[in-house]
């Protein structure tokens, strides 16, 4: 912000930072309209190469355009691709990553440019100029990270100075325009999504409102949690039921799994039957989660969610409920 601001004096910018850890292009699409487009943006960074699109890459991704392009079509998009550790070797070797490869071909489909960081860091690694992780950066060497994924400062400067030559590149070809969308590259693309607060989906009586300024489960990871359950509730016993009417084709579920796992049961349209076990993924955190249904034919469609097993002494806490389609209240 401070280049932008440096770069372009003559200009008043404003930051709508609503990142949030560890989601991809699902959680983007279906929290689009509420954290970005209501605020009206001019320019809106997208990033999700590293972690993805929950299984729906293809159509999260080329919904989160589309959805922008809908709601103003003179909004500008840039697509941005962090690296991680995993990657490295891909972007070394030249090539693109399986989700970046998605990614490119929906922003060459509608033109859309796109800013990878990981090439000029695979470079200083691979001429022994970095070390990509480690404790200790050695001798006239940068150290990128400490755990393969989050950039220390310095990494941070990489990353910037990146952004800031390809705005300049860009600034070349640069032109106000009304962006068109043409027609979907994928079938059932995410175009429509929403988030619904757990309050406005149907409950059965066993569940209470979680006080998320001294819940100790719902503050131990505390800004992802409440970017992702946001208000919350939770039960004590097995037995409780969500019920959520939608029109489109998935739903997904956002929880706090931890300690012991417990058991839930989704019936979609009273016939088919899903079970999930929802175990707590890191050790140090308990570590709010979501997770979808599988997809249905486009149409009216109803779930009841309900907690089969529930280890004793534990909750089982429900936060909103992601929307594919739009909710029916």
């Amino acid at each position: 912000m401070e280049w932008f601001r440096q770069q372009y004096p003559q200009v008043e910018f404003v930051e709508i930072n609503v990142a949030v850890s560890g989601t991809g292009s699902d959680f983007s699409a279906c929290r689009l309209e509420e954290d970005v487009l209501s605020q009206n943006p001019d320019l809106v960074f997208l990033e999700c190469r590293v972690n993805g699109g929950g299984g729906f890459e293809r159509e999260s991704s080329e919904g989160v355009v589309r959805q922008i392009w809908r709601s103003n079509p003179q909004i500008d998009i840039c697509f941005v691709y962090t690296i991680n550790l995993p990657r490295l070797k891909t972007v070394q070797d030249g090539r693109l990553t399986g989700f970046g490869e998605i990614l490119e071909r929906v922003a060459n489909q509608y033109g859309i440019p796109s800013i990878d960081l990981g090439v000029e860091i695979a470079k200083l690694e691979q001429a022994g100029k970095l070390v990509f992780k480690g404790e200790e950066p050695g001798a006239g060497k940068i150290l990128f990270t400490k755990d393969g994924a989050h950039p220390l400062d310095e990494g941070h400067n990489l990353y910037c100075k990146v952004v800031a030559r390809s705005m300049l590149k860009m600034q070349e070809d640069a032109d106000g325009m009304v962006h068109a969308v043409g027609k979907p590259l994928y079938e059932n693309c995410w175009e429509t999504a929403e988030l619904l607060p757990i309050h406005q989906a149907q409950l059965s009586s066993g569940w209470t409102d979680v006080n998320i300024m001294s819940d100790s489960v719902y503050r131990d990871d505390f800004g992802r949690t409440k970017s992702m359950l946001r208000d919350a509730v939770k039960c004590e016993r097995p037995g409780e039921t969500i019920t959520v009417h939608w029109n489109g084709t998935t739903v997904g579920f956002s929880d706090i799994p931890y300690g012991d796992v417990a058991e839930v049961e989704a019936v979609i349209d009273g016939k088919q039957i899903v079970n999930m076990e929802r175990r707590q993924t890191q050790k140090m955190y308990q570590f709010s989660r979501f997770w979808y249904l599988p997809p249905q034919p486009p149409g009216e469609h109803t779930v009841c969610l309900t907690v089969k097993h529930l280890p004793e002494g534990q909750s089982f806490y429900a936060g909103q409920i992601l929307i594919v389609g739009t909710a029916v209240k």
